[in-house]
């Protein structure tokens, strides 16, 4: 064992004697460190070497009350600075450690005292504002007033996001009340302003529910100025509707906070909620059919269908609400412009526009063709009856149609007489399946009763099938009615099995005498003969049998790649519908 220096003072040598017994003899270190404090009770540099004999040990309770004695005594205050400040940290964290135990043993004046110390003894403003988070939560009691008007008013909170996160969802939870209601006015806003921002930074995950959260500020607002309880306490399970119906009654109030604040944030929210649900859907104009009975769940004139169309017609109605008069707009308008992100700048608009009707603005400027663009121009010029522009855009999206295969969309044509707005999906099968509707429609707008226009009729109605049945019946009763059908495209586009059998049904029907001129010209005796019901050349018939047969064999062929072949190669003909 080496030896003690000599020339030390007595409570250097009593200090050394304790770390040298502490590496074999922890007992005897005690000892020899109570020996210190009892000669030398007022002694900084013995009480602090105490108190880390004890820490180094893992002696929770002893090595609180030295820590406590040190505070009391208040001496050599810089020098107990590092372990404040460490004290602090590990308070901060999640994890629990050895300082963060031994703080909650000890006083709560003493914790008071060490927490006011880090506070006071922080240069950066940042770690400043942290450590009064962490006082306050520590001690509610003390107020959070000045940690509010200190982050709102930071130099640097307008371009340093760390401020508003510090400010929004550490601290504005411990507020209960805020005395001036213009600060508590800024304050929600930048709640609106933080929170709206953070759903869409995908760089950001870790806290939960922010609009709940962002509804519990709403609270403190409402509370302190008397609003509806309802407003405030939005819940996830809440149904929209209701919720819209309530915010409708405000409309007329002499004070506009309530319907500015609650409104605002209900349409972020539903926004949010529609473009997250949305995905790689569009809005397009779709169908209704009046011999078919509508859907019960629609309300007024107009009818929206698809994957986030709920959340879209909550967005839509409040934004409307929200520009309903002049007071309401203007307030909303100066809120608008105080968010970092406005995610109705992209997208929204131009469904608000089509959902409205305004077919100007919704449509897509000329320089853009992507396929999303042609879509939209498909289905405006549609409703426009531009049947010209409407084909030229289908031509022009075949070629950049999706690889992702889809299913067919059940809600393109809804029951009804009324207007219908349909999330379309941008998959092969759904972009098809709406051209080809539309198509049938062209061709039943503009009068064509030709025979080849009905062919092409029953071509485009395989894709969807049996959506379009009712149009099919009603083409078979004109084949019927005329007796004979030519159409010399049968055979290269028409191969849906149950089409092909009513077909067959029509050849076979006792009682008629239908003649079904559906061969090609190569395939046709001399050029002249027909097939027909009543025929009594058995060579005719053994054509349309075999026909039939080639037809059936094909029905399991892509209906799809059909569809796109046919659209491409009779482009000419559905050019000059128009």
């Amino acid at each position: 064992m080496p030896a003690i220096d000599s020339a030390l003072s007595d409570e250097d040598y009593i200090i050394a004697k304790a770390k040298d017994a502490q590496k074999y003899n922890i007992h005897s270190a005690k000892a020899w460190m109570l020996t210190a404090k009892t000669l030398f009770p007022a002694n900084f540099k013995i009480q602090f070497e105490a108190y880390l004999m004890e820490k180094q040990s893992g002696n929770v309770q002893e090595a609180a009350e030295c820590f406590s004695s040190l505070m009391k005594s208040r001496q050599n205050l810089p020098s107990l600075l590092p372990e404040i400040s460490a004290i602090a940290n590990a308070l901060r964290s999640s994890e629990g450690s050895f300082l963060s135990q031994m703080f909650d043993n000890i006083c709560p004046d003493i914790q008071l005292t060490i927490l006011k110390t880090s506070v006071e003894n922080s240069d950066d403003t940042m770690e400043h504002c942290r450590l009064l988070v962490l006082l306050l939560k520590k001690f509610p009691q003390l107020g959070v007033d000045s940690l509010v008007k200190t982050l709102i008013n930071a130099e640097k909170f307008f371009y340093d996001n760390r401020y508003a996160r510090l400010l929004v969802v550490e601290t504005l939870p411990l507020l209960s009340s805020l005395e001036s209601p213009r600060l508590l006015q800024r304050l929600v806003i930048k709640a609106i302003d933080f929170y709206n921002s953070y759903v869409y930074d995908e760089n950001e995950h870790d806290i939960t529910d922010p609009w709940q959260r962002l509804f519990g500020v709403l609270d403190l607002m409402g509370r302190q100025l008397g609003w509806d309880s309802f407003f405030v306490n939005y819940s996830n399970s809440l149904n929209k509707e209701t919720y819209f119906q309530k915010l409708l009654t405000l409309r007329n109030s002499e004070d506009c906070r309530q319907l500015l604040y609650c409104g605002t944030t209900f349409f972020l929210r539903s926004l949010y909620e529609h473009k997250s649900l949305k995905g790689n859907h569009i809005l397009v104009e779709a169908l209704s059919d009046p011999e078919v009975a509508p859907s019960k769940r629609r309300k007024g004139d107009l009818e929206v269908t698809g994957i986030s169309s709920h959340q879209f017609q909550a967005a839509a109605n409040c934004w409307e609400l929200l520009h309903s008069n002049d007071l309401i707009s203007r307030e909303f308008t100066k809120l608008a412009n105080q968010l970092q992100t406005k995610p109705w700048s992209e997208g929204f608009a131009d469904e608000f526009a089509l959902y409205r009707g305004k077919y100007e603005e919704a449509m897509p400027q000329a320089t853009v063709t992507n396929l999303t663009a042609c879509v939209v121009r498909v289905s405006i010029n549609y409703f426009q009856k531009n049947y010209t522009a409407c084909i030229e855009s289908i031509l022009a999206a075949l070629p950049q149609l999706p690889n992702v295969e889809g299913i067919l969309e059940p809600e393109l044509i809804v029951g009804g007489k009324h207007r219908h707005l349909h999330f379309l999906p941008l998959t092969k099968v759904a972009i098809m399946h709406y051209f080809c509707t539309l198509l049938i429609r062209i061709l039943l707008n503009t009068g064509n009763t030709t025979d080849i226009a009905y062919g092409h009729m029953l071509v485009l109605m395989q894709l969807g099938w049996p959506q379009e049945e009712a149009i099919f019946i009603r083409i078979l009763d004109v084949i019927r009615q005329k007796g004979v059908f030519h159409y010399h495209l049968f055979t290269s586009y028409i191969i849906h099995i149950d089409i092909l059998e009513e077909l067959s049904f029509i050849w076979n029907e006792q009682g008629n005498n239908v003649v079904l001129d559906i061969l090609p010209n190569s395939q046709q005796h001399l050029g002249q003969r027909r097939i027909g019901t009543r025929g009594a050349d058995k060579g005719v018939k053994e054509d349309f049998k075999q026909a039939m047969k080639a037809q059936v064999a094909r029905s399991n062929e892509s209906v799809l790649n059909v569809m796109i072949h046919f659209i491409t190669s009779e482009r000419a003909f559905f050019l000059q519908l128009g």
